[in-house]
């Protein structure tokens, strides 16, 4: 048996070297420098880097703190949220030099699956994204390049190479078509929004976010980490794709803990429903190098398409005194607005008609989750009150301090959740017709273009959104041109 499997890997390198298989450098991790460290104890292993409190707040809303995220769904999600960004652009919040459109003051933007496409490409790209993004994804007909994966004899080398796998060429794919080149160090000279694209650790079922924080915990550099290798592994579906492997340097970081881990207790890690200690655990398996040697990451919406895990970096903030929130910019908040574009589906109307039940070359992902969706509204929920949570807290700690701050009460604080769902707009024809359009990474233009109207006017006619940013600053209206659905 191992003859012949010698032979056959033989037989198929004799192959690929006759029919030009392609070959590159698959890019791993760069370990931190000595330069980089913290001292042990510090709050962060490493200095700067990109973490949203190492990216300037903008000036015009100091009091204001704005959270996007955006579901998985293919690019029935990806033309969703790309609709929602152009929603926000019409959207105006009134700052101390007048009024500004709500996506010019977002904060962070979190992206999962589908919605790591327009998150990646708006954050590289901001104002200039609009218009380009059609072109060079929405309207790509990018599932014919996942058949050159498996057709094309010049494409083979994932079966001979194990350092090379499937979704490696659709990194190289993005990065031709949306990335060119760019790496998180670009996001980070463009400032805030920081961008954090998620993933899943295929070992552990835990959700990987590409931030400082998390590449802290293996010792690495996010810097010089590749877009479009962050965006493949996000959308790397299991079967369809190889994982997207990651090596771990934590042994190079001389032992190092990040300092929100001293604050967990023992009885939170006990807790099997306590998420800081799920969140204390995962980082743990991390940080022990003989644990953990690789990470293989793939499609982030099996641990959570809702991509609502940066409401777990606010939880640690709770944790933290009233100094350590001032440290990091919280004390003058007095608003956080969390808001949650969902192009996920409810329902399947092609399969209520289709005898074979084939959807194209990709299964719609959203079969596979749909399962979950009920666990995943309930993670809404538990987020929704995770906001609240984290605005009381900085309530509390503004108020310990003085009553009032930077000239208002120090209790007028609140925190929202708003979740913009495709699945919950208004019923009809139209909506179901949506609704049934797959989860793929190829779909008609016609579709494309309705999803983007849908997710432009779900942001604009938002009842919750307006009612929000009309609280911001308590009595001062809030501009928007509203439009049909």
């Amino acid at each position: 048996m191992r003859r012949r499997a010698r032979w056959n890997r033989a037989f198929l390198l004799v192959f690929c070297l006759f029919s030009a298989c392609a070959s590159f450098t698959v890019a791993d991790t760069d370990p931190l420098q000595p330069a980089d460290l913290t001292p042990p104890g510090s709050e962060h292993i490493s200095r700067g880097g990109y973490r949203l409190d190492a990216l300037s707040p903008s000036s015009d809303t100091p009091d204001l703190l704005i959270l996007v995220s955006m579901s998985g769904g293919g690019k029935r999600s990806a033309s969703f949220a790309y609709g929602a960004l152009k929603g926000m652009r019409q959207v105006t919040v009134p700052t101390r030099v007048g009024p500004r459109p709500l996506l010019h003051v977002v904060d962070a933007m979190a992206g999962v699956s589908g919605g790591s496409f327009p998150a990646a490409y708006y954050g590289l790209n901001r104002d200039a994204a609009f218009g380009r993004f059609e072109t060079d994804f929405l309207y790509r007909d990018t599932e014919s390049y996942i058949w050159g994966i498996y057709l094309l004899p010049w494409n083979w080398t994932w079966l001979v190479d194990p350092r090379v796998g499937t979704n490696d060429f659709m990194e190289r794919v993005y990065d031709k078509t949306m990335f060119h080149g760019a790496t998180f160090a670009d996001l980070q000279k463009r400032g805030r929004p920081i961008i954090a694209i998620n993933a899943t650790d295929l070992a552990y079922g835990t959700p990987f976010m590409f931030t400082q924080e998390n590449f802290d915990l293996i010792c690495s550099n996010l810097a010089t980490f590749p877009i479009a290798k962050a965006v493949a592994a996000s959308n790397g579906f299991p079967g369809l794709f190889s994982p997207i492997t990651l090596t771990n340097r934590a042994a190079e970081c001389g032992g190092r803990r990040p300092g929100w881990l001293a604050g967990i207790t023992e009885a939170q890690r006990e807790d099997p429903l306590s998420r800081l200690g799920l969140q204390a655990e995962a980082a743990d398996n991390y940080l022990d190098p003989k644990k953990t040697r690789y990470i293989h990451l793939v499609d982030g919406g099996i641990a959570d398409n809702l991509a609502l895990r940066a409401g777990g970096s606010m939880a640690q903030a709770i944790q933290q005194s009233a100094a350590e929130l001032r440290g990091r910019g919280f004390l003058g908040i007095r608003r956080i607005l969390v808001l949650s574009i969902d192009g996920q589906g409810t329902q399947d109307f092609h399969h209520r008609s289709a005898p074979d039940g084939r959807r194209g070359i990709l299964p719609d992902r959203a079969r596979f989750r749909r399962a979950d969706r009920p666990l995943q509204l309930r993670n809404a929920e538990y987020h929704a009150e995770q906001v609240h949570g984290f605005a009381h807290a900085i309530g509390a700690a503004r108020c310990a301090e003085s009553p009032t701050v930077d000239g208002t009460r120090c209790d007028d604080v609140r925190g929202e959740l708003i979740h913009i769902s495709l699945a919950k707009l208004p019923s009809s024809p139209a909506q179901d017709k949506l609704l049934a359009i797959p989860t793929g990474l190829t779909i008609p233009r016609a579709d494309v273009d309705e999803l983007v109207a849908a997710g432009e006017a779900a942001v604009i006619n938002s009842p919750a959104l307006r009612q929000f940013l009309a609280d911001y600053p308590p009595g001062i209206a809030v501009a928007v041109r509203p439009r049909s659905p």
